[in-house]
């Protein structure tokens, strides 16, 4: 846990320079029309890479994973949903997003704490600054990765979680997650006012991000097929537990790792 020193020297440094909650966001994009709340997908879609044979169709063990995180173990506040997942081990999902130029996160400590706060208020770039933890399966993510996007403030993310499954044609293990892009330092205050501590704000299109991942790892050639499941529904009203709203086709895309190209 944080000092409360600590804490308050970081708040500082970003208060000194004038960084409210929500400094430097674009207002949240608006929802496309039509986007109806709540409303299932009919089946299960698998995608092979194009130019990639698929002599047998991937079969994620998907049944009654979670659809959504938790932002709070204590008081089990919703967070942002499941809508990506990988099959593959650990070392080669982390190896294919070294491959798209992505980074491993640093994990969260009163040191990477203090320089994610400090590099915020200079406008200094930090493309491993830890993020905030989610929850899924009573735990925090297993690892998570990101990629800067021209400050500490920016940033493409998604955490993963094991679990502890595996695809029993491919024989691959299914990890899940969560992806957004952070687009402002938010400074969080209590009922009082006061600063307790910072978080990001999100981008409300979560299917851009989601999307964007799909996009980079088939153009690196290492994806043997993506399969599309059913995540927490559609809407366009549901916000995580920094009071973000967002909106998504409630989908979530399973990479199937081509564990040769990693």
């Amino acid at each position: 846990m944080t000092s409360p020193s600590i804490t308050r020297l970081a708040l500082g440094a970003l208060l000194y320079v004038g960084i409210p909650a929500g400094a430097a966001a674009p207002p949240p994009p608006t929802p496309p029309a039509g986007i109806p709340v709540s409303t299932p997908r009919a089946k299960t879609t698998a995608t092979p890479a194009p130019g990639k044979p698929a002599p047998s169709v991937p079969l994620p063990p998907w049944a009654s994973l979670p659809t959504r995180t938790f932002a709070s173990l204590k008081t089990h506040v919703l967070g942002d949903p499941v809508n990506i997942a990988f099959e593959g081990t650990r070392q080669s999902i982390l190896a294919a997003f070294a491959r798209i130029g992505w980074r491993q996160a640093d994990p969260l400590s009163v040191h990477n704490d203090v320089r994610l706060a400090v590099d915020a208020a200079a406008h200094r770039l930090y493309p491993t600054a830890p993020v905030s933890n989610l929850y899924l399966f009573g735990h925090k993510e297993d690892f998570a990765v990101e990629f800067e996007l021209g400050s500490v403030a920016r940033r493409d993310h998604a955490r993963f979680w094991d679990t502890m499954r595996r695809d029993p044609r491919t024989g691959l293990e299914l990890y899940v997650g969560d992806a957004s892009q952070d687009v402002a330092v938010k400074v969080l205050r209590n009922k009082r006012g006061v600063p307790v501590g910072t978080t990001h704000r999100i981008n409300a299109n979560l299917d851009a991000e989601r999307d964007g991942i799909v996009r980079l790892v088939r153009g690196a050639g290492l994806v043997a097929a993506v399969v599309t499941e059913q995540g927490m529904g559609r809407t366009s009203t549901a916000v995580n537990g920094g009071g973000d709203r967002f909106y998504t086709d409630g989908q979530a895309s399973v990479v199937v790792l081509n564990v040769k190209g990693t």
